[in-house]
């Protein structure tokens, strides 16, 4: 098990982190890593392989100490981590892939290459801002699920399409060139 945990791997070749053999702790706003032989990452990031459509498969851990984040290992499913370890990570992944769903467009204005939108959704009301680069920010996951990306890297669903009312639906078709 430990020739499985070693983290000096070679380019292009992928780590697959145990999930007995881990264990990941919040102090504040960080997350740290511990590996079973006590080798400790005190400042890792997670980041989702497939964040839209399995959240909790293939999540790559990230050191963050150096200049650069170099990938520690992936958790094939961190849903199977020991209790403690798992309420870490979620709340790592909840506060990174917080993803407020759009349920209603209010108003939309395109001013100086950049898009202004006033949304309801599953949290509130929302105001963001958008580069006016609809290739770039804005992806459509699966049919008529839209993925829209702000400015700061925050980004807001709109589950389908179909579903929002028809000046919902028409002024995001105007605005993404559907």
């Amino acid at each position: 098990m430990m020739e499985e945990m070693k983290t000096e791997a070679k380019p292009f070749e992928v780590v697959h982190l145990q999930p007995e053999a881990i264990f990941f702790e919040r102090h504040g706003d960080t997350l740290s890593l511990t590996l079973a032989d006590g080798h400790c990452y005190p400042r890792v990031i997670l980041r989702s392989c497939f964040p839209v459509s399995q959240n909790t498969l293939h999540l790559s851990v990230r050191d963050t100490s150096g200049e650069e984040t170099k990938e520690i290992g992936i958790i094939d499913d961190w849903m199977t981590l020991e209790d403690d370890s798992r309420k870490a990570v979620s709340e790592e992944m909840g506060l990174y892939y917080f993803v407020p769903q759009i349920t209603r467009i209010i108003k939309v204005k395109k001013e100086l290459g950049f898009i202004y939108w006033t949304v309801e959704t599953d949290k509130g009301s929302k105001e963001f801002v958008m580069r006016d680069s609809v290739v770039h920010y804005a992806r459509e996951v699966a049919k008529d699920r839209w993925l829209i990306i702000d400015v700061n890297q925050a980004r807001y669903e709109i589950p389908d399409l179909e579903k929002l009312d028809q000046r919902s639906r028409g002024l995001v078709r105007r605005t993404l060139y559907l």
